[in-house]
């Protein structure tokens, strides 16, 4: 993990440890989707080292991953095989599924539907330091971690292209996958490096720092196939497309 991958670490900690105890001293409801926000990032820290599971980054990411949401074994299958290595197959479910915002969301427990009992007692620190909050600062920590996690991550690779190339080759990666405001680095903060997800898919390893640069290559290089968000306009355009008709 690069530099700016530690300071967005530092940043989504420090927010972290600042919305629980306000949440915790009041009955904010902007408290807890800061701290919903900052739980997203702290994944999206585990999401980028389990890329690169060596042993330290595999400690740290146990904390940034297994305590929150899923076992760093699971997420490796799930994520950086099925996913990344057979993108939109019939194993990946990491992009938005449903003809309803009821359906999306509903599909969206499939990441934590593997869960084992063992897994569970893993995130029971977790959950209880979510147990001292307010009932409705703990439903609106969830839908905003919920919230980042579909319209922030999965949302880019929505509204996609017939791909005629095989799966996990580049080319079929940027038919499939979208770039949301790659040179901007609060985007980048915002959506924990995942805005820039189609350079993510070409390059799994790169650090933060560097995705900005990586895009730049790949809209020179494959202008016919890579596609980047830079317009508002555009953004509305990819989530009002985000459920192709035959959604599966």
């Amino acid at each position: 993990m690069d530099v700016t991958g530690w300071t967005h670490l530092c940043i989504y900690v420090g927010t972290f440890a600042s919305s629980y105890y306000y949440s915790l001293m009041t009955e904010s409801l902007m408290s807890a989707l800061c701290l919903g926000w900052s739980i997203y990032g702290l994944t999206t820290i585990g999401h980028d080292l389990l890329h690169k599971p060596t042993t330290m980054n595999r400690c740290v990411a146990f904390v940034c991953m297994d305590m929150i949401i899923l076992d760093s074994d699971s997420w490796i299958q799930q994520h950086n095989k099925d996913h990344h290595g057979d993108l939109k197959g019939d194993k990946d479910f990491m992009h938005i599924k449903g003809s309803t915002i009821f359906e999306e969301w509903y599909n969206l427990l499939d990441i934590c539907k593997t869960s084992s009992p063992k897994c569970h007692m893993l995130r029971a620190p977790f959950y209880l330091l979510l147990l001292q909050l307010r009932w409705y600062q703990i439903i609106e920590t969830y839908i905003t971690i919920f919230f980042c996690l579909a319209y922030f991550t999965y949302i880019t690779h929505s509204d996609s292209i017939p791909s005629k190339y095989p799966r996990g080759c580049l080319l079929h990666n940027l038919d499939n996958t979208w770039d949301i405001f790659p040179e901007s680095r609060f985007i980048t903060l915002l959506f924990g490096g995942l805005n820039v997800h189609a350079t993510h898919h070409c390059f799994p390893t790169c650090g933060r720092s560097k995705l900005a640069e990586k895009s730049r290559y790949l809209a020179t290089t494959y202008p016919d196939h890579y596609r980047s968000i830079t317009t508002c306009k555009q953004l509305y355009h990819l989530y009002s497309h985000r459920r192709p008709i035959n959604n599966k």
